[in-house]
């Protein structure tokens, strides 16, 4: 009973998302062992820098968490004219990642958000959070 639920929550939160014409998903992974909590950390820091310096933008992120427990890298969903730069602009300055480390694809609605990231988001001790501007306010 519980991978049903668990299936149908996915489902519903990759349908939600999927709403969204993202422009990129990318998979960003740091060059240094970074654990949950500090990664957190630098994706609130990044929101924050975002929300003050952008317009026109959302952007969806996940941690996945590697097996050694003491690494992880994060997969976002982003839309906006320079915000995924932005987001690499921050991180290059705190020296985290260097462009062998980064990937971006053209986001294809037909795959779906469920495809780019919600298979993460049953993982366990994920971390995620959504940021956007005004003019995308969620529905």
């Amino acid at each position: 009973m519980q991978e049903s639920n668990t299936y149908n929550l996915t489902k519903h939160w990759g349908n939600w998302l999927g709403e969204t014409k993202w422009d990129y998903f990318s998979t960003i992974t740091y060059k240094f062992d970074i654990n949950s909590k500090r990664n957190e950390n630098i994706m609130l820091e990044i929101e924050k820098k975002i929300q003050n310096k952008m317009k026109n933008y959302k952007v969806f992120w996940i941690m996945e968490q590697t097996g050694n427990k003491y690494q992880t890298h994060n997969h976002l969903l982003i839309k906006g004219n320079g915000v995924k730069d932005e987001i690499i602009t921050h991180l290059k300055k705190k020296n985290l990642i260097n462009d062998k480390f980064i990937k971006h694809i053209k986001y294809d609605k037909q795959l779906g958000a469920n495809y780019y990231v919600c298979k993460y988001i049953k993982s366990k001790n994920i971390r995620y959070g959504i940021s956007y501007s005004d003019d995308y306010k969620l529905k």
